[in-house]
Parts: structure tokens; sequence; C-alpha cells
């Protein structure tokens, strides 16, 4: 009998290929994302602590298992529980999205839909085009199908439509879709303007592109005198190209696994057929408990969501007054009207990553930019700072760690 001369893999390619990645490394590690004693936390990306509902969370979770638990414990539907589809649709319809029950699929956090939107429509090597950067969540969510990326930079306006159009005329690949936040977007906290919008519509219908709109944060705007923009799926034309994913994670807390998907009939129900090879179903209790949370008479969850504005506003405030007397004008940042996150432009000379590694053992985290570039080919001096999960007087604190880390790598 012949035997091999060493044992055959055991993982996958795609997995072996992409072992010790420079993301992973940064996610992996607590402190990178903020989790340490003193350490000032601008690494990480989750709502206010303090926000969680956790009284309301506690009636509605003892109210589902008490009065539905032998209705919601057993196997459920795969699409989700209906009375939560139809409480989704109400409440995206006064932001202008017009959909039906049939539209939504209930997913086990957001980063799930990116992951089920690449197994129903990439193969191996196909094109993703993403703005630059973009939230790396994503990129790991499409990892396995090795997808070949096209980036279309941002600038303060959000994602540059006339590079969109000069990426689908010169790709003869063919691209499968565009993934991108347009709305106080994961990591540069900048906002696609209205007039972009329709731009991009206009692209998109040209070239029948199908687009993934990213939405985590588009509830969480800071300037109240000014009407919010609406969402991409929100624009005439936009049913059959965008597919919309939005999030409980961050108005109720991350740890609450639950998301859903808007799209065309067709695409949720390849959507759901790839979900059952997953996981089944969404926590149906967890479901149940939302909709009894959202029926709560105790709980008002647009006043929820307002306070949230007025707290991250304050901590947003807070960051850019203390980077304006930190730092001198050769850094640069932008100014975010909404969300959880600005970005930060160091000098050419000064590495993001560097300064991340030296803030560490000063006692601040911040993720270095080049993470967030599909290709790892840009943000070589940039850096992603949350506000969302840090006080005021902390936040001051961190920017003067982050000054002297910065001093560091600089002498």
């Amino acid at each position: 009998m012949a035997h091999a001369t060493r044992p055959a893999p055991r993982f996958a390619t795609w997995l072996i290929e992409g072992a010790d990645s420079p993301t992973d490394r940064a996610v992996s590690n607590p402190a990178s994302l903020g989790y340490g004693a003193d350490l000032v936390g601008f690494g990480g990306g989750q709502p206010a602590v303090e926000t969680y509902p956790i009284e309301a969370l506690e009636r509605a979770y003892a109210s589902a298992i008490r009065e539905a638990g032998r209705q919601v414990l057993p196997y459920g539907a795969t699409q989700g529980l209906p009375a939560l589809r139809e409480l989704i649709c109400a409440r995206l319809a006064p932001r202008g999205i017009r959909a039906e029950p049939e539209n939504v699929a209930i997913l086990t956090g957001s980063i799930q839909g990116l992951h089920l939107v690449g197994r129903i429509t990439l193969d191996r090597g196909d094109t993703i085009i993403t703005e630059a950067p973009t939230f790396m969540g994503a990129l790991a969510a499409w990892e396995q199908q090795q997808p070949r990326y096209v980036s279309v930079p941002v600038d303060e306006h959000g994602l540059v439509v006339d590079h969109l159009r000069e990426a689908l005329r010169d790709d003869q690949t063919g691209v499968k879709f565009l993934y991108l936040l347009p709305t106080f977007q994961n990591p540069s906290g900048v906002s696609l303007t209205r007039e972009r919008r329709h731009q991009l519509l206009e692209v998109v219908r040209e070239h029948d592109l199908l687009v993934i709109e990213d939405d985590p944060y588009g509830e969480f705007w800071f300037d109240d005198g000014s009407e919010p923009i609406p969402p991409l799926r929100a624009l005439p034309g936009s049913e059959d190209h965008v597919l919309y994913v939005g999030t409980f994670s961050k108005i109720l807390a991350p740890g609450i696994r639950l998301a859903y998907i808007v799209g065309p009939r067709q695409i949720i129900d390849a959507l759901l057929r790839a979900k059952r090879g997953v996981d089944f179903h969404t926590d149906t209790l967890l479901q149940e408990a939302v909709v009894r949370l959202l029926h709560d008479d105790a709980f008002d969850l647009e006043a929820h969501v307002q306070a949230g504005r007025e707290l991250y506003r304050a901590r947003r405030d807070a960051m850019l007054d203390s980077l304006e007397a930190t730092f001198d004008s050769e850094t640069k940042w932008t100014q975010p009207g909404g969300g959880f996150f600005l970005w930060m432009d160091l000098p050419h000379a000064v590495s993001g990553e560097a300064v991340a590694t030296a803030g560490l053992q000063l006692g601040v985290s911040v993720l270095p930019g080049y993470l967030f570039y599909a290709n790892l080919d840009g943000g070589r001096n940039g850096l992603r700072m949350s506000f969302s999960n840090t006080p005021p007087e902390r936040i001051r604190e961190g920017v003067a760690r982050l000054k002297q880390a910065v001093d560091t790598v600089r002498a």
C-alpha cells in the first residue's frame, strides 16, 4: 500500500492562505478593540454600554418565554417571525423605504446577510466593487470566495461616482455587486450626498448593477435642523437593484445578533435557501422578545434612538474639539454628521500601524487605516477612531495619549 509522504491539508485553501492576516491579528487582540484596564478605546465600534435597555429587555424576554415559549422555542421559519418583519416594514416606512414582509428576511447579525449575499452571487475570483476605505467585516464575510476587489475612492461627500463609472467602464470581468455604506460610513464617518445618490442610481440602472446598501448607523444623525438623507433604497428606481441591510445591534445592543435584509422576492428566496444551510433560522426567542419590546408601552424605541443621537453627538463634538486643540494642520480628520466613527489622516511620513502599536503602550487603542482597504493598498497613514463608547472626559485623555503616540513614532 502506498503511503503519502505528508498529511493531506486539513483546511481549505482560502483559510490557509489567509492565516495570520493583519486583520485577524487586529480584531483578535482585545486591546486593539479597546478592552483593558485604563485603556481608552477608540479601536472598537460598538454602542455605548450605558444605552443598553436592560430593564426593558428583561421584561421582553420574560414575557416572551412565559407567554409564547411553546410557540417560539421549537424550530422556526427561516425567513423570521411575521410579526417582526411587519414591524421592520413599519419602522422603515418613515425613512422612505416601502417594503412588504415578504421582501424582508431576518438575519443573525448583518454580517450574516453579507455572507449570504456572497454565497448566492459569488464564484471564486468574481469581482466586487467596494468603497476605499470600507468595512473590514464585510471583507471577512466574502473571504471564502476569494473575490477580486475593485476599490472606488471616498471623499468628504462619499463615494466618488465618476470613479465608479470609470471602474465599470474599464472592468472586463463582470462585477457581481457594489457594496457600500452610504450613510455615516464605517470607517470614515462620511455620507454620500443626495446629489451623488441620484447619480449613483443612474449608473446602477445603466449597468444593471446589484448594490448592497449596509446601513447600521443611518438613524444616528446629529444635525437636528436638517432632514436626514434618505437611504438609497428609498429613492425611486432602487427597488430592483438595491439590497438594504439594517440591524438592531446598534440601536439596542451588539450582543443582540438581530438584523434584516430587504430586497426583491427572488433574491430573498435565494438568500433563505442559503441561510437554511447556515443556521436554519435566527433565534426565535430573541425575535419574539424584540417584538414585545417594540410593543412595550413603558419603552419608547424612538425616544431611545433620539437619546442615542444626543449622546453620540456630544462624544463626536468632544473628539473633534480635542483633536482641534491637540493636533496641528499637518493632521486631517473627517467631520461626521452622525454615526460612530471619524477618520484621521496623519502626516504622510507617519505610519498608522506604528502609531496604533505605540498607542497601546500609552493606553489608547485605534485601528490602522490600511485594514479598511480591500487590497490592503491604502490608508498607510490613516486611523479609524470610534467615539461611540467613550465618555467625553475619557475622549480628551485618549486624544492626549494619541498625540504622545504620534510624537513617539515621529521622534
